[in-house]
């Protein structure tokens, strides 16, 4: 067997697929090094992709030429816009996928790109100083010019429902160890997270009478490439609640939780609550939305968004049957907690190579992260570096004025985590810079100058902006009389008492370039005064800090901010205003004393 390649990437998820395959775009020989090769590109929790912040996310990824979305178009079962009556910037796609037909997609394209997929365990890597040299598996040894590790939830992993606690990665499924013994004799500290998953229900079980039921929509696709009868057979979901009677069971068996008896030490997502979690945070609340999706047309599993947890068998059976619609169900799978290892992002450059290394990038939750979308754009952001270095070229870092992409970097290698990092559209600065339909429009230049997109993409997008550009023309050179005054279409975009529906219904069609015409236009005034921001924040980021080495030493700041600045060391003024509870006032502050000490300097 050959054991040598120019890239090689170690786990199977969604982070290792999407290294993966941007490595065999750019014509590298790539190999994937994974547990077990028919659990490539597994849904580990709920089969959904998208939400707030992370559509945007995977719309970055899919205009850089990466699958998540094409492979979601192609096994979604229910697809549906989120925070519809709310602004651009914050509204997202949202699908549920078919989790057995989702992971089949990803496999297919990774046997279609030739990638080259070696079932072991990777357990330690030899290096030179700074170069990995080599890294050793169970089987064998295996040698490239560069490594992605994408090692998920499997280092070091625990499986924890009541008192019970088993090694492993995922249910059923054995942990990755060894690597921790290589990172502690580089110094890396090495941090606990815990994240967890609700029980699986059968559906022939449930009684869907009087539950509420949530429709999706038509003629969405997560994908720019997205076409019409792409998607498979379509359903709904339904929306159920707990209860007094559910809380009062929880709340008498709380301590035999995994989570509240001791038994885990690893912080867990504060924004994605286990149900234990939400009767002692919430107690005011007599209930909590359960949303109930489909894992699959074909599967009888069933999840039940909301009510993660890691209670003994025996309460998740009393507490899931005390719910409406829920009597009688049978559990497939009983919810759990995992707990494993993972690495301060901020020992990372924001090219997401391990500081100290020269060919050694980490991807998706060894990084502190949760979430497919944010693994996945780990993964590629990993996987065209890695290539690049391979390739003897200079690499990419994504920035936070153009993209997801650059925020989540940026908070990683900068703040780290304290719970596991999930993106929200609120990270952002310049959201409705970053819209989701506009995704294609601010990558395209990247895509095209990486090489990484197909000939197919470049031609859809270039349709694309001559299609906006003819819309564009029609609303400027088209009016309406309102009061005896010719008003054109154009301007109407930016009046509040007109609708994208008004303008559509003025045009006589319906069409999805439209939609993002009407955004351009509409919020033209807003994103002009962003892109001014932008510019001054570039200003803040050419002013050095460097020259302070002891905040105590700064006259006019508080002992917190003090403390903060300490522990985070920013380089530059841009840095310290992203810092939490950095005001105008300090920065102004800053601003004084650094040139202050430049001053002395000189």
């Amino acid at each position: 067997m050959n054991n040598k390649f120019d890239l090689i990437v170690i786990g199977g998820g969604h982070a290792g697929v999407e290294a993966a395959l941007v490595g065999k775009r750019l014509n590298l020989n790539v190999a994937l090094i994974t547990l077990d090769q028919k659990k490539i590109g597994r849904m580990s929790c709920n089969p959904a992709v998208g939400g707030i912040g992370k559509t945007h996310l995977a719309r970055e990824i899919d205009a850089l030429g990466g699958v998540i979305c094409e492979a979601t178009d192609l096994s979604g079962i229910q697809f549906k816009t989120l925070n519809k009556k709310k602004g651009p910037a914050v509204q997202a796609l949202r699908a549920q996928t078919d989790k057995l037909l989702y992971e089949k997609t990803i496999q297919k394209y990774i046997k279609k790109f030739d990638v080259t997929v070696i079932e072991d365990e990777i357990r330690n890597f030899l290096d030179d100083g700074k170069k990995i040299t080599c890294a050793e598996g169970r089987k064998g040894t295996y040698i490239a010019k560069a490594y992605v590790l994408t090692t998920g939830t499997f280092l070091n992993g625990s499986i924890l429902i009541g008192s019970k606690k088993e090694e492993g990665g995922r249910i059923d499924e054995k942990k990755s160890s060894g690597l921790e013994k290589f990172f502690l004799s580089k110094n890396i500290k090495l941090g606990r997270l815990k994240t967890g998953t609700p029980p699986r229900l059968s559906k022939e079980t449930i009684n869907f009478d009087g539950l509420e039921i949530q429709p999706g929509e038509d003629n969405l696709y997560m994908s720019f490439l997205g076409k019409k009868n792409q998607h498979p057979k379509q359903t709904v979901c339904h929306i159920t609640r707990t209860n007094k009677e559910t809380h009062k069971i929880i709340n008498r068996d709380i301590k035999k939780s995994a989570m509240y008896s001791g038994l885990i030490s690893g912080v867990g997502p504060r924004y994605c609550p286990s149900i234990e979690d939400k009767v002692v945070r919430f107690s005011e609340k007599q209930n909590h939305q359960i949303f109930l999706e489909p894992e699959g047309i074909e599967s009888d599993w069933m999840y039940p968004n909301g009510i993660s947890t890691s209670l003994p068998r025996e309460t998740q059976d009393e507490y899931v049957q005390s719910i409406k619609g829920f009597e009688g169900a049978k559990i497939l799978q009983y919810g759990y907690a995992v707990e494993y290892d993972y690495i301060d992002p901020r020992n990372m450059t924001k090219d997401l190579l391990l500081k100290g290394s020269t060919n050694l990038y980490l991807a998706g939750q060894i990084n502190g992260t949760t979430g497919y979308e944010e693994a996945a754009a780990q993964g590629l952001i990993a996987g065209i570096n890695a290539a690049q270095m391979c390739l003897g070229k200079k690499g990419w870092v994504p920035e936070r004025t153009n993209s997801y992409l650059g925020v989540l970097v940026d908070d990683l290698t900068k703040f780290g985590v304290s719970e596991p990092y999930r993106m929200f559209t609120s990270r952002a600065e310049h959201r409705l810079l970053l819209r989701q339909e506009n995704a294609d429009e601010r990558m395209f230049g990247v895509a095209e100058a990486l090489d990484l997109i197909s000939k197919e993409r470049k031609e859809i997008y270039k349709k694309k902006q001559k299609n906006k550009k003819k819309i564009l023309d029609r609303l400027e050179h088209n009016s309406i009389n309102i009061s005896g005054k010719k008003v054109t279409l154009y301007d109407l975009c930016k009046r509040n008492d007109f609708t994208q529906d008004d303008i559509e219904n003025l045009m006589g069609e319906k069409d999805s370039e439209i939609t993002d015409v009407y955004y351009d236009v509409k919020y033209l005034g807003y994103v002009k005064k962003q892109e001014r921001e932008i510019q001054k924040m570039k200003t803040l980021d050419e002013f050095s800090l460097g020259l302070i080495f002891d905040y105590e030493e700064v006259v006019g700041l508080s002992g917190e901010l003090k403390e903060k600045l300490n522990h985070f060391k920013p380089k530059t003024l841009f840095d310290a205003s992203q810092i939490e509870g950095i005001t105008p006032a300090a920065l102004n502050v800053l601003t004084i004393h650094a040139k202050k000490l430049d001053a002395i300097r000189r």
